[in-house]
C-alpha cells in the first residue's frame, strides 16, 4: 500500500503501518518504514531565497496546518531567513491550512491591514493562494506592484491565475515513481529490500506575482 494526502495520525494509518504488508508512505516518515518525502526544506529556502534576491526583506508566512510537511517547510523558512540576518516576526507566521482559500483570504487581509505590512507574503499551498489573490483585489491593491505573492506546489493553476503565480513545482511524478519502485520491491524482494527515505527535489517556477523592489 502507497499512502498519501491524508491524516498520518489516524488510527486507521496505524493500523496499517502496525501491521505486516508492505507500506510506502509519501510526505510522512514512520519508524521502520519506507517513505518518498519532496525536499521542503530546499523549496522554501529556494523562494525565500529568490524574494530576496529581489529586495524583499520583509516577508511573511501563512502556513498549512500542523504537520510533517508544514513543519520542513517552516524549518526552511525561518534557517533562510535567519541566514540572510532578516527580521522573523512572530506575528507575520500564521497557521491558516491547506487548500483552504477562505483561511488564507483571511489572514492576507490581517497581514496588510497595518502601516507596517510585509511586502511579499508566502501562501501554504497555489490553490491557497486564490484567496491571497482575492483578499489583495478586494483591499484595492495590486498583486506585485503593492505586495509579492509566492506560492508552493507547482500546479497548472499557478500558470492560469494573472498575475502568474511564483512557486516551487514538486516533482510528483518522480515522487510517484520513487514510491512505486520502493513498494514493488518490498513485494517482491522483502528479503533483500531495506527500508529507507527518499528525497526528491523539486524546481523553482518564476512567474510574475514577485516582483524587484527598492528597500
Amino acid at each position: 500500500m502507497i499512502i498519501a494526502c491524508t491524516d498520518f495520525s489516524s488510527s486507521d494509518v496505524y493500523e496499517v503501518i502496525n501491521g505486516d504488508i508492505p507500506v510506502v508512505t509519501i510526505d510522512h516518515t514512520f519508524e521502520m518504514r519506507s517513505s518518498v518525502l519532496s525536499n521542503n526544506e530546499q523549496g522554501i529556502e529556494e523562494l525565500v531565497d529568490y524574494a530576496y534576491s529581489l529586495g524583499h526583506k520583509k516577508i511573511a508566512y501563512i502556513q498549512g496546518n500542523r504537520s510533517a510537511v508544514a513543519e520542513k517547510r517552516l524549518k526552511g523558512f525561518l534557517q533562510s531567513m535567519s541566514s540572510k540576518g532578516l527580521e522573523i516576526k512572530s506575528d507575520w507566521i500564521l497557521t491558516a491550512e491547506y487548500h483552504n482559500p477562505e483561511l488564507t483570504y483571511k489572514y492576507t487581509k490581517q497581514l496588510l491591514d497595518s502601516n507596517d505590512r510585509p511586502t511579499c507574503i508566502f501562501m501554504p499551498d497555489d490553490y491557497s493562494a486564490i484567496g491571497g489573490y482575492n483578499a489583495i483585489k478586494d483591499m484595492g491593491l495590486t498583486i506585485g506592484k503593492d505586495v509579492s505573492v509566492v506560492g508552493y506546489d507547482g500546479i497548472a493553476y499557478a500558470t492560469l491565475v494573472s498575475p502568474k503565480l511564483t512557486t516551487y513545482a514538486q516533482d510528483t511524478e518522480k515522487i510517484g515513481i520513487a514510491a512505486a519502485k520502493k513498494l514493488v520491491a518490498l513485494i517482491e524482494e522483502p528479503q533483500t529490500t531495506f527500508h529507507e527515505v527518499i528525497t526528491i527535489g523539486g524546481s523553482l517556477v518564476k512567474g510574475e506575482s514577485v516582483v524587484k523592489i527598492n528597500q
